[in-house]
C-alpha cells in the first residue's frame, strides 16, 4: 500500500525529509537540553536513511541519457556483426555482445526524408523530408522541456540545405549545434556552429574525427552534468565522396570503403571510451543505426564526378535486394544495435519490426515527455521492446509512397517510388508481394497466389496515407496474454472501440488469469471500460505506471476505499444486479452461470499519466 499512495503523500515525504534534518541540525547544536535526545534523534535519522530514503529516493527509476549514433548511406551487410568478413568492427562487435542487435529494423530510403522521420515520428509525407517545416515538433523539443539538454553533431538535412534559421537545429530543440546543414556532394563540407558559419573543408577523411571530437567535447566540456542529455551524432561518412584518414586509409580488406568503415568503428569507440571515464556508460542509452540503404547504383555512380581515387563508395546489402532510393529492403532496412547496461539486453538478437520513427514515442515514455496530441504521430512506443518485456516489435511499416509491411508480407504497388538512380530497368509495374521470412531478398513475387493479403495490405497503406483526422486519431492496442492457468481454457480479449470510448470485454475459462493492454498508436479514449466475464470478481487489480488499483467485487453496498475502483455487477443487458456473483442455483440444486459481467471503469486521469500500459490481474470465485 505505501507504493499505492506514494504520488498523493509526495509532499509528506518531503516533509518528513525536511523534518529529519531539521533534527539534524538541531542535534549539532548541542546543549544540556538537547543532549538527552540526541541517541533517540540519531535511531530516527537511522531508520530514515535504512528504510524511507530508499523508497522516496527509488520511487521513480532514473532517466537516461541518449546517444544516437547514425551514419549515412551504410549497408546492412557492412559490419562484422552483420555477416561482413572484409571489414573489421571490433568496437560495434563489442557494442552488439553488450546489446541487443536488430535485424528488421527500418529507417527510410534517403537522406532528408530519414532524419525528419527520426526526429518526429512521423513519416515523411507527413514530417515533410528536406524541407521539414519550422511547424513540425521534434522529440528534442519535448525532451528539453522537462530538464534535459540536448546537442546535435553533424549532418542536419532538414532545413533545404540552406541557413534557415527557424528550421535549424536551435529552433529545432537542440541547445548546442555543429555540423553541416547538408551533404558533401561535391566534396566540400560547410559547418554552422549553433546559427552562425564555422568555416568549410575538403578534407572528407577527417569529417568523422572531428564529429567525434565535438561529441566528446559536448560530453566533457559543455554538458551540465546535472542533467540528463541527449545527444544525436548524425555522421556525413558514408555518404558519396567517401575518404578516410591517412591512419585508415589502404588498411582494409574492403578497399576505401572498407577503410571508412573501420575509421568509423574506432571512432566509435572513442566515444563509447568518453561514456566510460566520464562515468556516463551505465545510464546512457546508445543507439546507432544509418539513414538508408548502401548507394549500390551503377547508375548513379557513372555519372558523378569528383571522387577520390579508388573510391567505389557503396557498402554491402547483405542478403538485401537493390540499395538507396529503393522501397526494396535494402534501403530501408539498416543494422541497428542498441545498449542500455543492465536494461537492454545483452548478446541479444531481434527480428521484431522496429523503426526510427518509433523514437518520439519510445523517448517520451523513458524521458517522461508526452509526444504530440494535435497531429498524427506514426511511431508506437518500444520501451518494452528494448528492454526485453517483449519480443514483438511493430505490427506494420509503411515505406514512403510505395508499398507497406504486415508480419511477414511486403506488398508494393505498381508505382512504386524510386529515386531515378534506383530504378530496376527490368521491374514490371505490377503488384508485387513477398513472404519476407521465406524470400528476404525479394526475388519471388507471390501476388498472384495471395490475392486476399494483397486487397488487405492495399486498405492499410491507404488507411496510413489517409490525412482524415477521425481515421489518424483511431488509438490502437497490443494485447498480451500470461500463460494459461493450471487447468488450461481459453483466454480472450475483445476491443470494442465506440465515439470517445473503448470497451475491453475480457473472458476467461479457467478463472485465474492476467493480461496486458498497450496503446501502440493514438490516445487514451475519454472512456475506458474493462467487462470481466467471470462468475465472481474475488480479486482483480488494474496496474498502470507503477499504480496499483484494487476492483474486487463486494457487493453493491460496498463503498470503495482510497486505491480501489468501482464496479458494477451487471445483466447482458446492463442492468445491476443483485448479490456478489454470477451465479444461480436451480431447482435441482444445480449451480448455473447467470449472463451478465462486472465492469469497471478506469479513470482518464491515471490512464494519461501513465505509461501507454495497462496490467490486468484476476481471479473469479468460480475458478477450476
Amino acid at each position: 500500500m505505501l507504493i499505492v499512495d506514494m504520488v498523493p503523500y509526495h509532499f509528506l515525504w518531503k516533509s518528513l525529509i525536511v523534518h529529519v534534518f531539521a533534527l539534524l541540525l538541531v542535534g549539532s547544536a548541542k546543549t544540556k537540553e538537547t543532549e538527552p535526545l540526541l541517541p533517540s534523534m540519531k535511531a530516527l535519522i537511522y531508520i530514515f536513511l535504512a528504510f524511507v530514503a530508499p523508497v522516496v529516493l527509488g520511487a521513480e527509476a532514473p532517466r537516461p541519457n541518449i546517444v544516437i549514433i547514425f551514419t549515412d548511406d551504410q549497408g546492412y551487410g557492412d559490419l562484422a556483426c552483420y555477416g561482413n568478413r572484409k571489414n573489421r568492427t571490433p568496437r560495434l562487435d563489442q557494442l552488439a555482445k553488450e546489446g541487443t542487435r536488430f535485424t528488421s529494423f527500418y529507417s527510410q530510403t534517403v537522406c532528408g526524408p530519414s532524419r525528419s522521420a527520426l526526429l518526429t515520428g512521423r513519416q515523411p509525407i507527413r514530417s515533410g523530408g528536406w524541407g521539414m517545416p519550422a511547424s513540425e515538433i521534434t522529440w528534442a523539443e519535448l525532451v528539453r522541456k522537462v530538464g534535459y539538454q540536448t546537442a546535435c553533431v553533424g549532418k542536419w538535412d532538414v532545413s533545404n540545405r540552406k541557413a534557415i534559421i527557424p528550421r535549424m537545429p536551435n529552433a529545432q530543440g537542440f541547445d548546442y549545434y555543429f555540423g553541416a546543414l547538408g551533404a558533401n556532394d561535391n566534396g566540400v563540407v560547410k559547418f554552422h556552429e549553433n546559427n552562425e558559419d564555422a568555416g568549410s573543408t575538403r578534407d572528407m577523411g577527417g569529417l568523422t574525427r572531428l564529429y567525434t571530437d565535438k561529441s566528446i567535447d559536448f560530453l566533457k566540456n559543455k554538458r551540465d552534468p546535472e542533467k540528463p542529455f541527449v545527444l544525436y551524432l548524425a555522421h556525413t561518412m558514408m555518404h558519396t565522396i567517401i575518404d578516410a584518414s591517412p591512419r585508415f586509409r589502404g588498411k582494409s580488406k574492403g578497399g576505401l570503403y572498407g577503410d571508412v568503415v573501420e575509421e568509423f568503428d574506432y571512432e566509435t569507440g572513442r566515444l563509447l571510451d568518453a561514456l566510460d571515464e566520464l562515468q556516463l556508460a551505465q545510464n546512457t542509452l546508445v543507439i546507432y543505426t544509418s539513414d538508408n540503404g548502401p548507394w549500390n547504383q551503377d547508375k548513379y555512380t557513372k555519372r558523378k564526378r569528383g571522387h577520390p581515387e579508388g573510391a567505389i563508395f557503396w557498402g554491402e546489402a547483405g542478403p538485401l535486394r537493390n540499395g538507396k532510393g529503393s522501397p526494396y529492403e535494402a534501403g530501408y532496412r539498416l543494422p541497428c544495435i542498441v545498449r542500455w547496461p543492465g536494461k537492454v539486453p545483452a548478446a541479444r538478437v531481434s527480428d521484431a519490426v522496429f523503426a526510427t520513427i518509433d523514437f518520439m514515442p519510445t523517448f517520451a515514455r523513458l524521458c517522461g515527455f508526452e509526444a504530440p496530441a494535435d497531429r498524427r504521430i506514426d511511431g508506437i512506443d518500444q520501451t518494452d521492446l528494448l528492454l526485453g518485456k517483449r519480443e514483438t516489435g511493430r505490427e506494420y511499416f509503411y515505406f514512403n509512397r510505395a508499398g507497406i509491411r504486415k508480419g511477414k508480407w511486403k506488398y508494393l504497388k505498381p508505382d512504386a517510388h524510386f529515386h531515378g538512380y534506383a530504378v530496376e530497368d527490368g521491374r514490371k509495374k505490377v503488384d508485387e508481394l513477398y513472404d519476407l521470412e521465406a524470400d528476404i531478398g525479394e526475388r519471388n513475387n507471390v501476388a498472384g497466389k495471395h490475392p486476399e493479403v494483397v486487397a488487405s495490405l492495399k486498405e492499410l497503406m491507404l488507411e496510413v496515407e489517409s490525412k482524415k483526422v477521425a481515421r489518424s486519431f483511431r488509438p490502437r492496442f497490443q494485447l498480451e496474454y500470461e500463460k494459461e492457468g493450471p487447468g488450461g481454457g481459453s483466454r480472450r480479449i475483445k476491443v470494442v472501440p465506440g465515439e470517445g470510448s473503448v470497451v475491453f470485454d475480457v473472458t476467461d475459462q479457467t478463472g485465474i488469469g492476467g493480461a496486458s493492454i498497450r496503446l501502440l498508436e493514438g490516445k487514451w479514449p475519454k472512456k475506458t471500460l474493462l467487462r470481466m466475464h467471470l462468475s465472481g470478481l474475488e480479486e482483480f487489480e488494474v496496474a498502470v505506471g507503477g499504480r496499483k488499483l484494487s476492483a474486487a467485487y463486494h457487493g453493491q453496498s460496498f463503498s470503495p476505499p482510497e486505491g480501489h475502483l468501482q464496479v458494477r455487477m451487471l445483466d447482458k443487458k446492463g442492468n445491476p444486479l443483485k448479490g456478489r456473483y454470477l451465479v444461480k442455483s436451480t431447482r435441482s440444486g444445480v449451480s448455473e452461470r447467470v449472463a451478465g459481467y462486472y465492469e469497471v471503469e478506469v479513470p482518464h486521469s491515471v490512464l494519461q499519466n501513465g505509461t501507454g500500459r495497462m496490467d490486468l490481474s484476476w481471479v473469479d470465485f468460480y475458478r477450476r
